[in-house]
């Protein structure tokens, strides 16, 4: 959760790690359990990169299992030893001092170590259409898009490791799957290439690139160029069908917050020595940040492990030199973790599926729901179809849980049930979840009420000035997937929005249950935002989101 200015305002730890993927979850796990005082920074969700990742095949002693369970995994196990984790985004950094300075949309924090472990995002080829299609049949998760392609071709643009692992998933909905490879080779490992032989409706072509996609509304031709011969082939879709360009084209590391703190090379990656510690004297670097000839997750805990031991025996050295006593950490059960693991195997055992909230949330819930500085109403607007069913039962366990939620449903849906958010006196919040709050939006539903109950997330002063510049009214949409890692950091933007300002109304649809909004504007990607008839595809934060208001 994130927490009001101030919490972190004053606090100092040996060392504080600025992102929550498998690098910084490896730093944290280490740090903590040399009785370290480490807080984890992750502006969204825990996990990184890997969390829309299908299946993780190729990790040491797990076998296969899901990107967002490894993480959780994860994340539990440096809970247990004692790290703390905040929700929060850093936007200001001191580090050429002995006492580092971090701040964030969360408050002010200290560190005598500070390891950044920010990640990387997928790169754009930049073909000719490519940006006016995203969305609308170019994609760069399949995880969260593949099953808007169900049953059509499919091109995967890529000759990494990522893009093989992806069109082997893409397989199970596309009716072809055609990898493009800009040479000759593959550059992932031989074992995964020679897995393709095992997907029938995988091919294959080398030498090829994209030059163009055009369509109508969605894609429906492409240009196709060999680049060994120039020859350029014309590809136009079977009438009335479209289909989908699916970019896996490497990664650019997410480096501006420090590029003029740190030195990086050419392409934007920090450069580190052996130990992973950056130019400056305490600061470290893991994972994808920074240089290395394979980007994989068992190369991220191994980054994250080794600037992790280095960490601390910098903060040690700090805390003689400078006459530092131990910080004192939050109180830790040791024996969390495997309490944990045997509930979740208690759980399952017991064929608890159907439970939306765990013990251990709710039990997380509590110290949020203590942060109110008032009540708050849930309207359930229901009929008799799917949804209202899993929001009735969703809304059955979480109505419970505090006091200061009061709950009424009412039968009047009329086609588009929902979770309406009302003050506690009754007032509009504008904020309407057309989504039961499960996967990675279960944090974006709890932000919303904390935000209408106050004192809710802090706003930067300037996000709050370009704030007060959105002149009209406004009716947000924001379609989303509850298995998609991007789609909350828009939701909890447009919310947060709505919270603020009366005259601007936040409804967030599950697309699974709205299948005419997706017919109606021709969504083929999530998030999508839809603002009157405007559509915005992929991540935004609540700043970029303002933009889009204010120029309306």
């Amino acid at each position: 959760m994130n927490y009001k200015r101030g919490d972190l305002v004053d606090k100092i730890y040996d060392a504080v790690i600025v992102g929550g993927g498998p690098a910084g979850l490896s730093a944290a796990i280490y740090l903590a359990r040399a009785k370290c005082k480490v807080l984890v920074i992750e502006k969204e969700k825990v996990g990184g990169q890997i969390t829309i990742t299908a299946d993780v095949v190729n990790y040491p002693g797990t076998g296969r299992v899901s990107g967002s369970e490894l993480a959780a995994q994860m994340e539990q196990q440096a809970r247990g030893f004692g790290a703390e984790f905040v929700s929060a985004e850093v936007i200001g950094l001191k580090l050429d001092q002995d006492v580092k300075e971090l701040e964030t949309t969360a408050g002010t924090v200290q560190a005598l170590s500070v390891i950044l472990a920010t990640g990387a995002n997928p790169r754009k080829v930049g073909f000719l259409g490519e940006k006016k299609f995203q969305g609308r049949g170019v994609a760069y998760c399949a995880t969260c898009d593949a099953e808007f392609f169900s049953g059509m071709d499919i091109f995967v643009i890529g000759g990494g490791l990522s893009a093989v692992e992806e069109s082997m998933f893409l397989s199970r909905y596309g009716r072809s799957v055609t990898i493009l490879v800009r040479s000759d080779k593959f550059r992932a490992p031989q074992t995964t290439v020679d897995a393709l032989a095992n997907y029938p409706n995988i091919k294959v072509r080398f030498n090829t690139v994209v030059e163009r996609v055009d369509g109508e509304t969605m894609i429906s031709r492409a240009d196709f160029r060999n680049s060994a011969t120039g020859e350029v082939e014309h590809y136009t879709a079977k009438e009335g069908e479209t289909f989908g360009v699916f970019v896996f084209a490497g990664y650019l590391p997410n480096t501006g917050l420090f590029r003029d703190q740190v030195v990086l090379n050419e392409d934007g990656y920090v450069i580190t020595n052996e130990e992973k510690e950056t130019s400056v004297k305490g600061v470290f670097a893991a994972g994808d940040v920074c240089i290395k000839t394979l980007r994989q997750v068992v190369t991220a805990v191994s980054d994250g492990a080794i600037s992790a031991v280095a960490a601390e025996r910098h903060a040690a050295a700090l805390h003689d030199r400078l006459k530092l006593p131990a910080f004192v950490r939050a109180e830790v059960d040791t024996n969390r973790f495997e309490q944990r693991k045997s509930s979740i195997e208690k759980e399952a055992a017991e064929g608890n599926e159907t439970n939306f909230i765990s013990a251990e949330i709710r039990e997380q819930l509590q110290a949020v729901f203590d942060k109110f500085e008032s009540a708050v109403k849930i309207v359930g607007h229901y009929d008799d179809g799917d949804l209202s069913r899993e929001l009735r039962g969703f809304m059955d366990e979480f109505a419970g849980l505090t006091d200061k939620i009061s709950y009424e449903e009412r039968d009047d849906a009329n086609g588009e049930p929902g979770i309406e958010i009302l003050k506690g006196d009754g007032t509009p919040s504008g904020i309407t979840f057309h989504a039961v709050p499960g996967g990675h939006e279960f944090n974006s539903f709890i932000l919303a009420l904390y935000n209408v109950a106050g004192p809710g997330q802090e706003l930067r002063p300037e996000t709050r000035a370009k704030m007060e510049q959105v002149s009209a009214p406004a009716d947000v949409k924001v379609l989303m997937s509850l298995s998609c890692t991007m789609c909350p950091d828009v939701v909890a933007a447009v919310q947060r929005i709505a919270a603020e300002r009366t005259d601007i109304r936040a409804d967030i649809y599950d697309i699974r249950y709205f299948p005419e909004l997706k017919e109606q504007y021709s969504v083929m990607s999530v998030p999508c935002m839809i603002v009157g008839e405007d559509l915005f595809f992929g991540k935004k934060n609540i700043d970029e989101i303002i933009d889009i208001l204010v120029k309306r």
